[in-house]
């Protein structure tokens, strides 16, 4: 509400009645009493409703051409409501026709049709003994329809159309016709315009801030999902199931959602959701060298089956909770098995110590889902200046390319640091304080049987037992876990200490979170 309106209620002063014994009630009291009421409503409409046409009430103020005659049209006004700049509500309550005489107009120009407020006393009392007792029993809150070929006072005209009158062979204005308001257009000369009226909000209903949390935690999940699964399958679906993510998760968390807008926004993501299906399944049909392996998995199967269900419960969507519920649980189900096909790898300690595959972006470790937030390259400068690597107390520290063997066969190449003696340490980046960290180191096994102490920010909290000799297959990857009460800052610093004789090395070493 602007300062002229807020000027309109400077004067009031809101008193409600109070009532008593022996109260004299005179018409003074009761008008007050009606007055306050209505100072109140205006209030309200100010605040919370707006300017403009009430939409979705009655016809809302339609106009139509329904008859042109030489020098003049008439206009059908269809019944409907407005609120004025001053709060009161305007109301029509039968079809009217005003005439336009645009003969009164120097053409061309631009006439508008309007609604303003107006009261009427209706329901005269008559008293023929006692002239001072009658009067008007009710007033009549009704409108005025006006053509002007301008707006007074913005707040009190509200403008439900507007023409530009021409006359381009200076043979008269022979034909006005309505345009249709669906279609945002310009209209032609002497066509009726809609496109300048304004609109009241209308209040939906609600949800609960527990159901909303519940849809942020699902966008979340989703974006989550999408991104990791990008990652490793560069597939354009995936990007816009992020993308529509983010914005259903930034307009209830700045805008908020009405229980109506919640299918809205499932439309988008079932069709990104449908989309992604079956877009991985062509993505693996078109690169069978690749063997992914993706669309086998039971995971899948269950996402494939759920986007279809998903489908139907959108369209047969009937506004209930229950529905949105089914909704909302169908969606969970197709990003979850989407997760588990593609980005989601569960491994246990044997599976870490023996991939040779690249590493995924999202781990299923020990119950927990652990994304990969940084990477320390060895061979990368940058690399080992962002994680500020140094070796302290080391004798003969070198940098090799290697190209090596796990158990299964696969070769696997990497740069390897090694050295003798001493510590590694670098610190971290990119990580979250108070949330579990899980290191995942390559290693070099040729000469093995030995022990590296892991110090955590100073503190020493395990160690990695490098047991065996493998001189065929030499690569073997180590891990070890932060708990999440030792995460107290964004970039700690990790130590890898084998005393003062020791041989150690390390190839890439991966960081991971639960997030």
């Amino acid at each position: 509400m602007d300062n002229k309106k807020n000027k309109s209620f400077e004067k009031i002063l809101f008193k409600r009645p109070n009532f008593f014994p022996g109260l004299k009630a005179t018409p003074n009291f009761w008008n007050d009493l009606e007055d306050y009421h209505y100072n109140k409503e205006r209030l309200y409409n100010c605040l919370f409703n707006g300017f403009g046409i009430v939409p979705d009430f009655m016809s809302s103020l339609y106009v139509e051409v329904q008859k042109v005659r030489p020098g003049m049209v008439s206009l059908l006004i269809n019944p409907g409501m407005a609120i004025d700049g001053y709060g009161r509500a305007v109301f029509l309550y039968e079809p009217e026709i005003l005439v336009l005489d645009y003969k009164k107009y120097t053409l061309p120009c631009t006439v508008y049709i309007t609604i303003r407020y107006n009261e009427q006393m209706e329901d005269f009392y008559k008293n023929n003994e006692n002239f001072e007792l009658q009067g008007y029993q009710h007033k009549r809150e009704g409108c005025l329809l006006e053509v002007v070929s301008n707006i007074p006072d913005p707040d009190a005209y509200i403008e439900i159309a507007r023409i530009r009158l021409a006359d381009a062979d200076r043979s008269g204005v022979t034909k006005v016709t309505s345009s249709d308001p669906t279609k945002f257009v310009v209209p032609k000369d002497n066509e009726l315009d809609y496109r300048f009226i304004q609109w009241t909000s209308k209040t939906k209903r609600g949800i609960s801030v527990f159901f909303q949390n519940y849809m942020l935690n699902v966008f979340d999940e989703t974006e989550k999902a999408a991104s990791g699964c990008y990652s490793i399958l560069p597939v354009a679906s995936l990007l816009n199931l992020q993308t529509i993510s983010m914005t259903a998760k930034m307009i209830v968390q700045t805008s908020g959602a009405y229980f109506e807008d919640i299918v809205n926004m499932f439309y988008p993501m079932y069709n990104s959701d449908y989309q992604v299906v079956f877009e991985i399944a062509e993505y693996e049909r078109k690169h069978p060298g690749e063997e992914l392996g993706f669309i086998t998995k039971d995971s899948y199967q269950d996402a494939r089956e759920a986007v279809y269900m998903l489908g139907d419960a959108i369209k047969a969507f009937n506004a209930t909770y229950e529905e949105l519920d089914n909704i909302l649980k169908l969606h969970t189900i197709v990003i979850d098995g989407l997760r588990k096909s593609v980005s989601e790898k569960e491994i246990s300690t044997k599976d870490i110590m023996l991939m040779s595959t690249e590493m995924p972006k999202v781990l299923l470790f020990d119950d927990a889902h652990y994304t990969l937030v940084d990477t320390l390259l060895m061979g990368s400068k940058e690399s080992l200046q962002m994680h500020d690597v140094r070796f302290i107390g080391c004798s003969y520290p070198t940098t090799s390319n290697e190209t090596f063997t796990y158990p299964d066969g696969k070769a696997v190449n990497d740069v390897v640091k090694r050295w003798i003696g001493g510590q590694m340490k670098f610190s971290l980046r990119n990580v979250v304080k108070g949330n579990p960290i899980l290191i995942v180191r390559r290693t070099d096994v040729y000469n093995g049987n030995y022990q590296v102490q892991v110090s955590f920010n100073g503190q020493n909290i395990t160690t990695i037992n490098i047991d065996g000799i493998d001189t065929k297959n030499r690569w073997r990857n180590y891990y070890f876990s932060i708990d999440r009460n030792m995460v107290t800052d964004f970039s700690p610093e990790v130590s890898f200490d084998i005393g003062e004789k020791g041989r150690d090395n390390s190839a890439s070493i991966w960081i991971y979170q639960v997030l």
